[in-house]
């Protein structure tokens, strides 16, 4: 039985691997849409839109192109652009869609690691490749 780690995860923007990420994650949701109608007494649904949205904990490094890259998208440029997830680059398992960052959280403490931890929402269709 084959087991997934994080050990061969990485998270890619625009192309570009982020070489510090600690960690990332994404919530995938559909909407359920509901179609009763009067003199029913039983609720029915049916499939609405399917949306996403993600985060990331990122260690601050600007010799880090991929991190800058992100960071710079909330920061300076205010766009969005591909992120890719890579459950597993042994075998290319991934989930990639295009995203913009909704939040940066930059907490700095003495003799700690200066981390970034982001927010992300997804925008129009993403593809998981398993």
């Amino acid at each position: 039985m084959a087991v997934l780690t994080g050990a061969n995860g990485e998270l890619q923007y625009n192309g570009v691997r982020i070489a510090k990420c600690r960690s990332f994650s994404i919530d995938i949701s559909r909407d359920a849409l509901e179609t009763t109608s009067l003199g029913v007494y039983e609720r029915t649904y049916v499939e609405g839109l399917r949306g996403a949205t993600g985060s990331a904990t990122i260690i601050y490094d600007k010799d880090d192109g991929g991190a800058m890259n992100l960071l710079n998208s909330i920061f300076i440029n205010n766009g969005g652009g591909s992120v890719a997830m890579i459950l597993d680059s042994s075998t290319n398992n991934s989930i990639e869609f295009t995203a913009f960052v909704t939040q940066a959280s930059t907490p700095v403490s003495v003799g700690e690691l200066t981390v970034c931890s982001i927010n992300f929402q997804v925008t129009g269709p993403f593809e998981a490749i398993f």
